[in-house]
């Protein structure tokens, strides 16, 4: 099943954004290293990611983003599925950071599930 929800009202962003939270991981591309994340929204173009890790990450920086498309409990993400990316966007508060990233290739189709 396919999730069809309307976007946010005051989007002006070249593509629409939608709240989908899935569990997801990001790998920075400098250091190697993995951080727990889970999405807050995301569009064809870019996603807003909730990360575990108290380092800021910051604009410019490359890393790779795996999400759980289809089941919001799948927690096994193969490498193969993981997407490249630029952080456009950091706030951290504490040990938690949202993170802003731009996709390197658009999405086409987002296999959004129930």
């Amino acid at each position: 099943m396919t999730l069809m929800s309307q976007p946010h009202e005051s989007e002006r962003r070249r593509d629409p954004r939608y709240q989908f939270t899935r569990p997801a991981k990001v790998r920075c591309e400098q250091t190697g290293k993995f951080y727990t994340a889970r999405t807050i929204d995301l569009s064809a173009g870019g996603a807003l990611l909730r990360v575990e890790h108290p380092s800021l990450m910051v604009p410019g920086q490359r890393v790779r983003v795996g999400i759980a498309w289809n089941r919001p409990q799948e927690a096994l993400i193969e490498s193969d599925q993981m997407l490249e990316a630029t952080i456009v966007r950091s706030l951290g508060i504490g040990r938690v950071q949202s993170v802003a990233l731009q996709f390197d290739v658009r999405r086409q189709t987002m296999p959004l599930s129930a």
